[in-house]
Parts: structure tokens; C-alpha cells; sequence
């Protein structure tokens, strides 16, 4: 059973998602105001408020009563009779739902644009040895190809990260992950018209 959730926007006005939030549905379910169109013999019902539902903050099981004249919505609570007038009832809308936004995207990995990264392989090789490798291949902003190493202990997450840009010849590591003297003693690329090594020596 979906849990009934009020969410409150302000000190007046509080909102619900109705069963038809997002889609149409052969049952109305709980939206109070719904349109109804016929397909395929079957009746479609959709909701007149896309989806979102204005509640009395003073009373959230209480949906408001709603007049739209000449521009403007005016909301009158059927139990304490208090009327709310808006001059713009889709700005409502659209506050309830970039509140909602919070609460989806609250647990979403962020991302860095700044790098304009475009990822395009992600591989993980299995080895034979005491080491682990995975791979990404990516694409940065400025179209060039940026292959990204890491290389740790097998049964550690501990970790080294290179990266490769072919077309700028560059071979760097990134200084926040494990030092690379603890992982290698020598990395070696061999590019088209050029090879490009680093040696490392833990003990200096």
C-alpha cells in the first residue's frame, strides 16, 4: 500500500501527488478533479491539475476548494473558510513540484561538469597477479580522449590513478588517490609516435 504523503509548501498552503501524477490511468484513483478520454474502448482519466493537489496547511487532510476569474485562483478552505488568492496559480505548481525535485534527487550522485567528461568505456580486467586494473575511456570538452587507470592490491581499495591523453601526450596521476610509488615501480605508454614512463621510487 503507497504511503499518503502532505507536503507542506508554506504556512498556508500544503500539496499532494494524486494516483494520476505524471500519467493516465483507467481508474481515477484519488485525484478529485480528472478529464476523460476515450482510446481503444477503454476511458482514460488524466488530471486537471497535473497531478498536484493544494491542501490547507492548517488543515492537510483538507483539499482546497479552487475559483479561477479573470486570471487568478482564489483557494477557500471548506473547514476554517480562510481564501487564499494567487495571481499566478502555475508558479504554485511549479514550487510544489521543484519541492518534490528535492526530495528525489536529495541521494543523487553528483557529477563534475566542470570536466565536461563524456564517459564511453568502462572495463575491468582480471589479472593473475597480485593487482587489480580498471579502466574508463571519456571524452573532455575539448573532444580529446582521456583514459583513466586505476591500479590497487587485489583485496584492498586502496588505490592509484593515471591519466592518459593521447592526443595531448600527457600521462599524469592524481595526487588525492594512494601514491603510485606504493603501487608500481614503473608505468610505460606507448603512444603512436612516442612512449611516455614514469618511475617511482617509494623510498625518496
Amino acid at each position: 500500500m503507497n504511503e499518503k504523503v502532505i507536503y507542506r509548501l508554506n504556512d498556508q498552503i500544503s500539496f499532494r501527488k494524486c494516483t494520476l501524477f505524471n500519467r493516465a490511468s483507467t481508474e481515477h484513483g484519488n485525484c478529485t478533479n480528472f478529464a476523460e478520454r476515450e482510446e481503444n474502448w477503454k476511458t482514460y482519466y488524466s488530471c486537471n491539475y497535473n497531478g498536484i493537489h493544494l491542501h490547507c496547511t492548517k488543515h492537510p487532510a483538507i483539499e482546497f476548494d479552487i475559483k479561477n476569474r479573470h486570471g487568478t485562483a482564489t483557494l477557500r478552505c471548506p473547514k476554517c473558510n480562510e481564501e487564499i488568492v494567487i495571481n499566478d496559480y502555475k508558479q504554485i505548481i511549479n514550487q510544489c513540484l521543484k519541492m518534490l525535485n528535492i526530495e528525489e534527487f536529495k541521494t543523487a550522485k553528483l557529477v563534475r561538469l566542470d570536466d565536461w567528461y563524456v564517459p564511453e568505456v568502462h572495463k575491468k580486467e582480471k589479472t593473475t597477479s597480485e593487482y587489480w586494473i580498471e579502466t574508463d575511456v571519456k571524452t573532455d570538452k575539448d573532444g580529446d580522449t582521456i583514459i583513466i587507470v586505476y591500479v590497487g592490491h587485489v583485496g584492498t581499495k586502496d588505490k592509484t590513478q593515471f591519466f592518459i591523453k593521447p592526443e595531448k601526450l600527457q600521462l599524469t596521476s592524481d595526487h588525492k588517490d594512494l601514491d603510485p610509488a606504493k603501487i608500481l615501480s614503473k608505468i610505460e605508454i606507448t603512444l603512436k609516435d612516442r612512449t611516455l614512463s614514469q618511475k617511482y621510487d617509494e623510498s625518496l
